[in-house]
């Protein structure tokens, strides 16, 4: 699956809104912003997947994001920047 968006795409998001299982945001990993999107929603926080599940560095090698790492919700993209 190809992902949702592209590198160099100017991304939009929402911090207060509360991510659930399909959600598309933008969490932090080791100092930079990634993108994923939610598989699951647990008491350790949740369990992100990249949609270009053969080539994406997720939680099945980083575990668990607590809530402190999501910073917001991709609600959609603007074009290139």
């Amino acid at each position: 699956m190809l992902p949702a968006y592209r590198p160099g795409a100017i991304i939009v998001g929402i911090r207060r809104l509360k991510p659930r299982p399909g959600s598309v945001v933008v969490a932090e990993l080791d100092g930079r912003e990634i993108i994923k999107r939610v598989a699951r929603v647990g008491r350790r926080g949740f369990y992100l997947l990249g949609d270009n599940i053969n080539q994406s560095t997720d939680s099945r090698k980083y575990g668990w994001f607590p809530p402190k790492l999501i910073k917001g919700v991709v609600i959609g993209s603007l074009g290139r920047w």
